[in-house]
């Protein structure tokens, strides 16, 4: 539920770009939609509407949330503000490049993997598979802000809008599957293992 809610922003977001030039009135106000600013305003509010849900429902907040939200309310302020939509169009990257140094900057500090001390623990793995994880997770982060710089530059913003929605579910996919490979075959041996020890006490 929770992680469904995230991509909610994203899904008006897309949806409001696609209502560009179309003018609606209520009462007597009338609105056009203006292409990416409009597609801008309802992503920051959507955001922000989101943390106050997610706070509501659930207690509490996460750090990364947060720290997306003050992404896109900083970015997304400057593109409205400023007309100007590189701002924007920087920000899935300078996300994923704080995810990238994050994780590197977790391993190198504290010695662990950041997925590690997300999962709390829950998982045991060797030290040189959590190692793999962070450099996964780190390759996967900064290629991510590549591309989406490269299709921001490349191509229209139509088809950017469209990347940007369906890419971010795309590559969720992608690192949890990566990360799968990367894990798997080492937590059926922990698996085999317990039940190796298991039966000894047996």
């Amino acid at each position: 539920m929770k992680q469904l809610l995230e991509f909610a922003p994203l899904v008006i977001f897309f949806l409001t770009f696609q209502l560009s030039g179309t003018t609606v009135a209520v009462g007597d106000v009338v609105y056009t939609f203006d292409g990416i600013y409009s597609a801008t305003i309802a992503l920051v509010s959507a955001t922000l509407l989101q943390v106050l849900i997610v706070k509501a429902v659930w207690g509490t907040v996460e750090k990364r949330l947060l720290g997306v939200a003050l992404v896109v309310t900083v970015f997304g302020s400057a593109t409205v503000l400023l007309r100007d939509p590189v701002f924007i169009l920087w920000k899935p990257t300078v996300v994923n490049w704080v995810l990238a140094a994050t994780c590197v900057g977790w391993h190198v500090i504290r010695g662990r993997c950041l997925f590690e001390a997300l999962l709390g623990g829950e998982v045991q793995l060797p030290a040189q598979i959590w190692k793999r994880v962070t450099l996964v997770s780190t390759l996967h982060f900064v290629m991510v802000g590549a591309v989406n710089l490269y299709v921001a530059y490349n191509y229209s913003m139509e088809t950017w809008v469209s990347f940007k929605l369906w890419s971010s579910l795309g590559f969720s996919v992608l690192l949890i599957l990566l990360i799968g490979v990367v894990m798997g075959p080492h937590l059926k041996e922990v698996a085999n293992s317990d039940e190796n020890n298991n039966t000894r006490t047996f």
